[in-house]
């Protein structure tokens, strides 16, 4: 009779776990849209698409700056939108353009207290505006750890508002 029991009660905790793999498996969604066969021309167009349906967390520099690259934040968000000034251009041989934006337009040099950097890759070109002048860059943000940089970036820049 023990017997019997025991082998009922483990037959009970047995089944559920065994049905549980053998629960409905979703049909794979094919990732080709059936909705618009037109393809929009040119990349700058599938970037301006892209970032249209994206939210942005608004933060100022000081915001971004603050907050500490190892540990994740509510404040911390994959895609920014984050404004300041142009204190600095540069084009480099890949055909990315590098953007040193400031809090203040008269900072000279990489003050990483005040300052980020914004990087424009040649898959997405981006039309920058004159040292000095004020800017948002919307984009993903990350943080740079190599030896001598040690700063906050929107790399890729997505969109820019002058």
């Amino acid at each position: 009779m023990k017997k019997s029991l025991w082998i009922l009660l483990c037959a009970w905790l047995v089944i559920p776990v065994v049905s549980a793999g053998q629960t409905v498996q979703p049909k794979p969604v094919s990732k080709k849209s059936s909705s618009s066969s037109a393809k929009p021309a040119g990349s700058a167009s599938k970037a301006a698409d892209a970032s249209a349906k994206i939210v942005y967390a608004e933060l100022s520099i000081g915001e971004l700056i603050a907050e500490d690259a190892n540990r994740w934040s509510d404040k911390m968000s994959a895609h920014a939108a984050v404004s300041g000034f142009v204190t600095q251009v540069t084009k480099e041989n890949d055909g990315d353009t590098t953007i040193r934006i400031c809090e203040n337009p008269k900072i000279d040099g990489m003050d990483r207290a005040r300052c980020i950097v914004a990087k424009c890759i040649a898959k997405i070109p981006c039309e920058v505006p004159p040292v000095g002048k004020p800017i948002t860059v919307k984009g993903i943000t990350r943080y740079d750890a190599k030896v001598g940089t040690h700063w906050w970036e929107i790399h890729p820049v997505e969109e820019i508002e002058k």
